[in-house]
């Protein structure tokens, strides 16, 4: 045989053999290491780690991945290109930011990486991200309105819910013309269900209380409490005196609506186009008085022992009194909403709807006597409405709670301690 031929052969075994190797060395597969992720649709979390990551191993080496969003209702998408810097090539770390995933929904099957070599040869890979939709949290058994007692204490109650855990509890209110954080109530336990029993005390110019849940996944939901703005004043457990004797003179046997304050037997004259009842003690029992009404009984109401002369009767209120005796359906709805703490209003065609408007000038206290629409007592028929005329024509609704009576051996050293709404 010729050496050419020889010499050919040869070459032809070597070029056979270099054109195996190289085609095996583009078929050797990148070998890629990742977990299964989650991503939570509504907190735009990952689990279980914080960023969807894969470890690239790469014999030829890597100069870049295009790394594509894919979903069952949609065309995969280009949503990150991770650039492979030359030290790297062959262990790559891939990290793909979280933002890339804004238009993830349900449908998410994972991420397609399309591994590009440095010889322009190219390996596809897929990491596999499921969409998740937690269930959101909510709020049971709110009111919808509430109205302070008293005291400016406002009871909220309810369940807040989260299958995911309740984390806690937040309570605002609008005082400050936008929502600010009053209370913050921790549920160390996370538990499914978490009740809620919180004593809010009213902040002047609150119209609003909103309650707010937030669950381990930060989801929340909330329930806005109206606290509506109250046509009218609340006084509580005022003390008023009656007519006082010959030697005992009393500082609180006048009641002046207007501005909610007490006043006595010597300011009686300075008093008389303001007052708009009076207190006093007859033989029969304590009685609230119309100034109208005063006129037999004036001398008997006396400052450091000296009668009181009245000087214009013309000023005084022709004031009105009503004692409210349950039986009747209107008059049981006062009693509901009073004892239910939700009276909204004092309007005529309001809480008093359907009660006849009151015409007596007095309103005796007597607990034994049967109540009547000018008897009252402390226990059963102890709400009486007091109608009030303005000087433009119209009229102040009050509405008196009888506490206590201190029936005194001395008429006129009687006392009454009541609560009073004054409409505004």
């Amino acid at each position: 045989m010729s050496k050419n031929l020889i010499g050919s052969m040869l070459v032809g075994v070597l070029l056979l053999v270099a054109c195996k190797k190289q085609t095996a060395q583009e078929n050797i597969a990148d070998e890629v290491t990742t977990k299964d992720f989650v991503y939570n649709i509504a907190t735009k979390n990952i689990t279980p780690d914080e960023l969807v990551n894969a470890k690239i191993a790469s014999p030829i080496g890597v100069k870049l991945i295009y790394c594509y969003l894919s979903r069952a209702n949609a065309t995969d998408s280009l949503i990150h290109i991770e650039l492979v810097d030359e030290q790297q090539k062959n262990n790559v770390n891939l990290t793909i930011p979280k933002d890339a995933f804004s238009t993830a929904n349900i449908h998410i099957k994972g991420v397609k990486l399309a591994i590009k070599h440095i010889d322009n040869s190219s390996f596809e890979s897929f990491v596999k991200v499921s969409g998740f939709v937690p269930p959101l949290p909510k709020l049971e058994d709110f009111a919808g309105s509430l109205l302070p007692d008293a005291n400016g204490n406002i009871q909220i109650n309810g369940k807040a819910i989260s299958e995911n855990g309740v984390k806690r509890v937040e309570i605002y209110d609008d005082s400050q013309s936008s929502y600010t954080l009053v209370e913050t109530i921790n549920n160390p336990s996370s538990s499914t269900e978490f009740t809620v029993n919180y004593n809010y005390v009213y902040r002047a110019n609150t119209a609003n209380v909103k309650v707010v849940v937030v669950d381990n996944f930060d989801l929340t939901a909330e329930k806005v409490i109206s606290v509506p703005v109250l046509p009218y004043t609340l006084l509580t457990d005022l003390v008023m005196g009656a007519q006082g004797s010959t030697s005992v003179t009393v500082n609180n046997n006048t009641f002046i609506a207007e501005t909610g304050t007490l006043s006595g037997s010597c300011n009686l004259n300075a008093n008389e186009a303001l007052m708009d009842f009076l207190f006093y003690g007859t033989s029969n029992g304590p009685t609230f008085y119309s100034p109208t009404n005063t006129t037999n009984v004036a001398a008997n109401f006396r400052c450091n022992g000296t009668s009181w002369s009245i000087e214009n009767p013309s000023n005084f209120k022709a004031t009105r009194f009503r004692v409210l005796v349950p039986g009747n359906a209107a008059i049981d709805n006062v009693y509901a909403s009073y004892n239910a703490n939700s009276i909204s209003n004092l309007d005529d065609s309001g809480l008093f709807n359907n009660i006849p408007v009151p015409s007596g000038s007095t309103a005796r206290f007597d607990g034994s006597a049967t109540a009547t629409t000018a008897i009252f007592n402390t226990t059963t028929s102890y709400l009486i409405w007091v109608r009030i005329p303005r000087a433009n024509g119209t009229f102040r609704n009050c509405l008196i709670r009888a506490k206590e009576v201190v029936v005194a051996s001395t008429a006129g050293l009687s006392t009454i301690k009541f609560d009073i709404y004054i409409q505004k």
